[in-house]
């Protein structure tokens, strides 16, 4: 019986450690928002679908022979100009259904537009000129006639802030929190585990 418990309890820590671990996605260190690097890099979701937002802008000190490539950026932008916006479907359902995307200034007035398309390798790619400092934002809008949901209702509204000091997110705190809860299982392993076997050694001797 005690090493039936045993088992279902190191089941049961190894499938919670792999679901908190599985949150985390791969990739390495990326500027995530608020401009911090951790693992999450910067990912943007709603209620149907998750994606990564990168913004890519060329410092004005930067030779135009260069060869290397301007750092990612999320959602916080130092700078007004033009910039390179890339969007990554992370569901990759999506890719298979049409999608559209909109820059919009804090207005509303549309400032860069992609058509409705399917985009099978999952990457939509804009340049947006963000003429002034200041709010705006990016809308997916996916024709996903699964849902039975309207497109208005469904669409993701990414912000995006343009040379502002950028807010205090909780991307840093959600990080601390998963490996928190990581540790706590470790934890709870090394001390409930081998009290749960001594029982069983014990009977075994005998």
């Amino acid at each position: 019986m005690n090493s039936v418990r045993s088992y279902l309890i190191f089941t049961l820590l190894f499938v919670a450690i792999g679901q908190a671990s599985a949150s985390v996605p791969l990739g390495g260190n990326r500027k995530g928002v608020g401009g911090n690097y951790d693992m999450y890099g910067c990912m943007q979701s709603n209620d149907y679908y998750v994606v990564n937002f990168s913004a890519y802008q060329t410092s004005p000190d930067q030779a135009k022979d260069s060869r290397s490539l301007p750092e990612a950026e999320c959602i916080d932008l130092p700078d007004a100009g033009k910039t390179q916006i890339a969007i990554d479907l992370l569901d990759l359902d999506v890719r298979k259904k049409p999608v559209a995307l909109k820059i919009l200034r804090e207005d509303g007035k549309t400032i860069a537009e992609l058509p409705m398309a399917i985009v099978k390798q999952g990457v939509l790619s804009i340049t947006v000129d963000f003429k002034t400092a200041g709010k705006y934002q990016a809308v997916l809008t996916v024709d996903d006639k699964d849902l039975h949901t309207p497109l208005a209702v469904s669409a993701l509204h990414i912000p995006i802030t343009v040379a502002m000091v950028a807010e205090q997110s909780g991307g840093q705190n959600g990080l601390l929190i998963l490996f928190s809860v990581i540790g706590l299982l470790v934890v709870a392993a090394a001390y409930f585990v081998p009290r749960l076997l001594k029982p069983q050694n014990v009977e075994s001797a005998h």
